[in-house]
Order: structure tokens, then sequence, then C-alpha cells
């Protein structure tokens, strides 16, 4: 793929950090990492029992809101957390732990943003108006680095807290989602848009949660901040802040970070995803990871299968290997999928754990594999 570079120096300077992720990498083993289903549920809601006990279910995606976290600036409420975390201890289950730090901020950081003089995106969201600072902008990132640090004196040596989200480019959820339609890029350069400030955010925030979580393992999710030949863009090219942003975490953190797409469907591109964001995923195995689009089971709108009517096994089976097919070590599964299509979590379960190589292969049990499905992505 195009480096996209601006200059010599910053050419120089991202060969260095290439070179450095290659020399200074550490002794962990592909079996350090964790692997299998991770269960996902809604945010702020508890895990099903029933999830806990699937002995096929090998960690959980605790999802909270950061106002549900730190209601007021430095007053924590660890009620939920903590009993999810400890509920999944006690089950013998891994923690993935995402914070919601845009849709779930609370309105005193905003209004901390505002009273600073700090600058606002403004763009329709599925038809609702919606504010955000900056990515870059200093308060915002100052009150999410100090939540961050708060996390972790609570939680770093905590055994079971296994994987820690950062993120840096969400203009939504916790994925990576960059506004970047023509009118959004032309309103993101007016209120001073850099590469380089994002990478600057960037970095500010994995150092960040690498910092408060030294025992953990750090995942990023990873887009593309489009790109179109002629007109004005964001970045060099459309994948230039997520690939960047990885090698500098990796040449500061070795070992420690994990790539994450959370599209998995059955209309991802096929492995090695050429000439899209999911080649870097490609590029920076084996620590990388996936999560699904959406669900399947009882969903009428097909959205795994591009709206496409399936049924809801198929589907999903067909997204697992999707997944499975980038060397993905392990895959957050919807909650509702997880309690109603047990066989392809199974299926699931023993692909991601079980398998040496990255290589889609039916199941050993024909129930989990839907009639009449290949299972060649």
């Amino acid at each position: 793929m195009n480096n996209g570079v601006r200059n010599p120096a910053l050419a120089t300077f991202f060969a260095l950090l290439f070179a450095a992720v290659f020399v200074a990498r550490p002794a962990r083993l592909r079996a350090d990492v964790p692997h299998g289903v991770f269960s996902l549920s809604t945010s702020d809601r508890a895990a099903n029992q029933p999830v806990l006990d699937n002995p096929d279910v090998d960690g959980i995606s605790i999802r909270a809101g950061w106002a549900t976290l730190e209601p007021a600036e430095g007053v924590f409420d660890w009620t939920f957390v903590d009993s999810e975390v400890a509920r999944a201890a006690a089950a013998g289950k891994k923690v993935l732990l995402r914070i919601g730090t845009q849709a779930g901020k609370p309105d005193w950081v905003t209004q901390a943003v505002t009273d600073a003089g700090g600058v606002f995106f403004t763009f329709d969201d599925d038809g609702v108006t919606t504010s955000i600072p900056v990515f870059w902008d200093p308060t915002y990132l100052a009150k999410k680095k100090a939540m961050i640090a708060a996390l972790g004196v609570h939680f770093a040596n905590n055994p079971t807290v296994k994987i820690v989200t950062a993120s840096f480019a969400n203009a939504t959820s916790e994925d990576w989602n960059v506004p970047h339609t023509h009118d959004m890029v032309v309103e993101w350069l007016s209120l001073g848009y850099t590469s380089e400030k994002m990478l600057d955010a960037g970095k500010q925030i994995i150092d960040a949660t690498m910092t408060a979580f030294p025992n953990a393992y750090i995942a990023l999710a990873i887009s593309a901040n489009g790109h179109v030949n002629g007109q004005v863009n964001l970045d060099p090219d459309a994948d230039y802040v997520s690939r960047n942003a990885i090698l500098a975490a990796r040449a500061s953190w070795p070992g420690r970070l994990i790539v994450q797409k959370n599209s998995v469907s059955t209309f991802n591109p096929l492995s090695p995803g050429t000439d899209t964001n999911f080649e870097v995923l490609w590029d920076n195995r084996p620590n990388v990871a996936g999560q699904m689009l959406s669900w399947c089971f009882n969903d009428s709108t097909y959205r795994m299968n591009g709206g496409v009517p399936g049924d809801p096994a198929t589907v999903l089976h067909k997204a697992i290997n999707a997944g499975y097919s980038y060397g993905m070590e392990y895959e957050e599964i919807y909650q509702t999928d997880v309690m109603n299509l047990p066989a392809e979590i199974a299926y699931a379960h023993t692909l991601l754990v079980s398998s040496p190589t990255p290589t889609p292969a039916p199941s050993a049990t024909p129930p989990s594999v839907p009639t009449g499905f290949s299972v060649v992505p």
C-alpha cells in the first residue's frame, strides 16, 4: 500500500518507527493473546447468566458509558463495572473493557470544552444533528486521559481484565468513525484538521491507556478516513492515520497493541483485503481481532448480510469465517447471537482457540455447519 507520507522527514520518522517494531519485539507468544469468542452486550447492561455459564464463551466484552462511570468530574461510580468484572471472574471468563467516551461522555466534559473555548464538529448522525469536540481538543483529551488513569488505578492489577480498548477517532461509538463526505471534509479542514493532529491525539490516548494498564493488551478499532482522487481530502490516503497510529504504538509499546476491525460481516472483502482498510488489519497480524458489525438473530434488516435475507446461523457462520480468514485472535459476537445460535458459538470457539492457522475449515460437528453452506468466505 502507498504509505502516503508528506515529506522526507516524515518518511524517515515512520521508517524508523517501522524498524523499531521488529527490532524491539518482546518474547510474547501468540498463546498469550486472548483467543476465542467474546460475548458483547449492550452498554451498561449486565451479561446474561447463560452466557457466563457457556463453556464456548471465552470472554465477556463489558461496555460502560463514561457518564455512568464518572457522573461528575473526579467522582467515580464503580458499581456496574466492578460487578461485571467479578461475575466474569467467577465464571472463569476473560474481560475486554470498553468505556464509551463519545456517545457516552458526560455532559460535564462537553461543558468543560465549551468553557475553555473549544471547537466542535457538527454532523448529521443518521438524522440526528450531533456536535462533538474535535478529536485533538486539549480539554477533551485531558479529561479523557484522567479518566483512563483512574480506570487503570482501579483495574490494572485485576488479572481478569485482559484487554482494554483505546479510541481517538470516534465520532459516535468507540469504533473508528471520522465522518468524511465532501461537505464534512470541508468542515473538518475549516476547524483545523491535520493528519499530524490526529496522530498526536492518537498517541496521547494510546500511551495513556498503555501506561494505565501495563499488564493488559490494548485494542484499537480502525477504519478508513475516505479519499477521493481529484477532491479535497483529510489525509494523504484513506488509511494514513490508522496505519501510522499503529506503527507509532507498536514502536513505543511492542507486542501490546491489538488491531481490530469492528465491522465483521458476510460482505467483507476477501483476505488480504487489497486496497481496503482490511489490508491494514492483514498487514498487522498476528495481534488482530474483530467485532461483528451487528447481530444476526431476529434482525429483519439482515444488516450482517448486506440487507439480503438469509438464515441467521448461516450468516453468522460465514461472518465468523470471514474474520478468521484475516487471522483474528478473537471475535466479539453480540450476546443475542451467543444466546440463540449456540452451535455457531461452539464452532467459533473451536476455530479461534484450537486452529493453528487462519484457514477457514468446516466444523468438526456437522450440526454446527448450516446445511448447504460453503465455509470459504
